[in-house]
């Protein structure tokens, strides 16, 4: 080991570069692993916190419905059902309703969701999306638009808006309630297509006291689609509890597009991470490579000396295994360092076209980094042991210098 620290030291410039060879890749993945773990964070809360819960209780549907989701005509066998289930933190009657909203010359089709605002508070980000006058009140009647639908509606706070309901399960119903609130929605087309109700005026529309579509739920311990076992657990009891005629879906099923994207940007980040890996090990293959051609008259000297091949061996691999603790550990300290500096100013604003695009697919306009202890450990283990391995072919041709002819070496 002393032997390999004082050549280390000697060569500064052949040592930097090989720190650096394992240190930039650690160091990048540790931020692409940030950002990784951020946007699929925030896509999962989007979607389950403004939309789908994690789960869902439906109705199984027993004739053709369309795109509208069948309705049960009384949900309380199923929360009673639900009640037995451990596990659920959280859960709210809803009522999905497509319909035709009108005003003046203006329609557009809409999907009305009938809410529990009492309910949803805890959990919804509806309220903190308010850009303009009130949220829903239980009782008080009114609707929320997005900003979309207001600017092609053409209406404001205190304008109303009439709502003709289309269930092929129900009788036509309408309604005519006061716009109380314009919301910013987190993807454009839910702002152009969902009009949020307290769900009692969007009872009145589909013209039932109790009548529901789908009773939403979240699961404790559930935060990111890492938690993806402890949701299918809770599932798979909650089927075996409800009796005949619901049907459980979970966030998977509810956005699949989503759920795709995300185990597609899985093994995405698999060949980012092993196309860094082989460049490192290549780098460090090439520097060790030369620097034992370097030593060849150095080396031949040693093992004239009585070393053994094995000793050879060693005194390669530990400086290449020096070479890759300090640089997996630095590039792991950096790349987490730079994280914790971005997070500190509130990640990384986006505006203009790109912005836009974000708020397209559902996802903040801010960049997010999340450091994850197991990834880091992952990316710089794996870079440490890649380096090592890089250097297991030079120190194989080392040892098996001929100690004359390694003497006579010229270089």
């Amino acid at each position: 080991m002393k032997v390999a620290l004082r050549y280390l030291v000697r060569n500064r410039r052949r040592t930097l570069l090989t720190l650096l060879a394992v240190l930039i890749p650690v160091y990048f993945l540790v931020f692409m692993f940030g950002f990784a773990n951020a946007n699929l964070r925030d896509m999962f809360e989007t979607a389950t916190r403004f939309d789908t819960g994690h789960a869902q209780i439906r109705a199984v549907p027993t004739k053709a419905t369309g795109a509208a989701i069948p309705l049960m005509r009384d949900p309380s066998d199923a929360l009673a059902a639900l009640a037995e289930v451990k596990g659920i933190e959280w859960r709210t009657v809803r009522l999905d309703l497509p319909a035709l909203a009108s005003v003046g010359d203006r329609s557009r089709a809409v999907h009305v969701q009938g809410v529990v605002p009492e309910e949803i508070g805890p959990v919804s980000a509806l309220a903190d999306r308010i850009i303009a006058g009130s949220s829903l009140t239980a009782g008080e009647g009114g609707v929320l638009v997005g900003e979309e639908l207001a600017h092609l509606l053409g209406v404001e706070v205190g304008d109303e808006v009439v709502l003709l309901g289309a269930h092929p399960e129900t009788a036509l119903g309408a309604i005519r309630e006061p716009v109380i609130g314009v919301y910013r929605a987190p993807e454009a087309t839910l702002g152009r297509t969902v009009v949020y109700a307290d769900l009692a005026t969007a009872r009145q529309l589909a013209r039932s006291e109790v009548a529901a579509t789908a009773i939403v739920i979240r699961v404790a311990g559930v935060a990111s689609p890492r938690d993806q076992t402890t949701l299918n657990r809770v599932v798979r009891e909650l089927r075996a509890a409800l009796p005949a005629g619901y049907e459980v879906k979970d966030w998977t099923e509810l956005v699949p597009m989503v759920a795709t994207y995300m185990g597609i940007l899985t093994p995405a980040l698999a060949i980012v991470a092993g196309i860094f890996f082989a460049l490192g090990g290549l780098v460090v293959l090439n520097t060790i490579y030369l620097s034992v051609l370097e030593r060849t008259r150095e080396l031949g000297l040693i093992l004239s000396l009585g070393a053994s091949r094995g000793r050879v061996v060693k005194m390669i691999l530990a400086e290449a295994g020096v070479l890759a603790v300090v640089g997996a550990l630095g590039g792991a300290l950096t790349g987490v360092a730079l994280i914790l500096v971005v997070e500190a100013f509130g990640g990384i604003p986006l505006w203009g076209a790109a912005a836009e695009f974000m708020r397209e697919m559902g996802m903040s306009s801010v960049l997010h980094l999340s450091a994850d202890p197991g990834q880091v450990a992952l990316a710089a283990g794996a870079m440490a042991a890649v380096a090592v391995l890089a250097a297991w072919w030079p120190a194989r041709r080392a040892s098996r210098l001929e100690p004359m002819e390694a003497m006579r070496y010229v270089d």
